[in-house]
């Protein structure tokens, strides 16, 4: 932009002294090679943005999926946890509460530190929708809240949230479905997330809704 108001000046400079002159012919030349000037620079500079964009919108896609994988990750460990310790309760002879007590406390729930990290990048959060960006962050809220095996259902639930929140903001931003279909997915897909892991002892955030 800069190039082009300083090529401007010196060209309209240029222009008057050469018509103070009286020299039409050298005007015209002039003036083609101006134009031909100009929209060279400015299809030089539109092609690097369309590039510079392109490129920014495929290593945001790059972030969200390895962000995705993460919290498929941590689903399977966390319900791998679940049921090995499902299956020390059931077992009468080794079933006794302090060994329960025990394995847990040596085997936390998994919390995905890295999605974090990924969410607050620049680039992240500079290209992500403002309805994907804050419900992840409300979501995490709820993640953070419930990472204990006494609100094993919410803490699963918030995962397949993230999970599903993720995926949908790879195909918003392959251009695949709109922000109201984002909406209105997520919605339909969280209520049923509410039912399959229901946890009576846990108040979560919400889902807000688009208006």
């Amino acid at each position: 932009m800069i190039i082009l108001i300083i090529l401007g000046v010196v060209s309209v400079i240029f222009l008057l002294i050469i018509r103070k002159k009286g020299k039409k012919l050298e005007v015209i030349r002039f003036i083609s090679t101006l134009i031909a000037t100009l929209i060279g620079v400015l299809l030089a500079v539109t092609l690097s943005n369309n590039a510079n964009i392109k490129k920014e919108k495929e290593d945001s896609i790059k972030l969200l999926n390895s962000a995705s994988r993460i919290i498929d990750m941590t689903y399977v460990y966390t319900v791998g946890l679940e049921s090995y310790i499902k299956d020390y309760k059931n077992d009468s002879i080794k079933n006794t509460d302090s060994i329960i007590s025990i394995i847990k406390e040596k085997n936390p729930l998994p919390y995905p530190d890295l999605l974090g990290t990924i969410i607050s990048n620049e680039l992240i959060s500079k290209n992500m929708s403002d309805f994907s960006y804050i419900q992840i962050n409300s979501v995490i809220i709820n993640l953070k809240r419930n990472c204990e095996y006494g609100r094993i259902n919410t803490y699963k639930r918030s995962l397949k949230e993230l999970e599903l929140l993720l995926e949908l903001e790879i195909d918003y931003q392959k251009g695949e479905i709109d922000l109201q279909v984002m909406n209105d997915e997520y919605i339909s897909k969280s209520k049923d997330f509410m039912q399959k892991f229901s946890d009576p002892k846990t108040i979560s955030v919400e889902v807000q809704e688009n208006e």
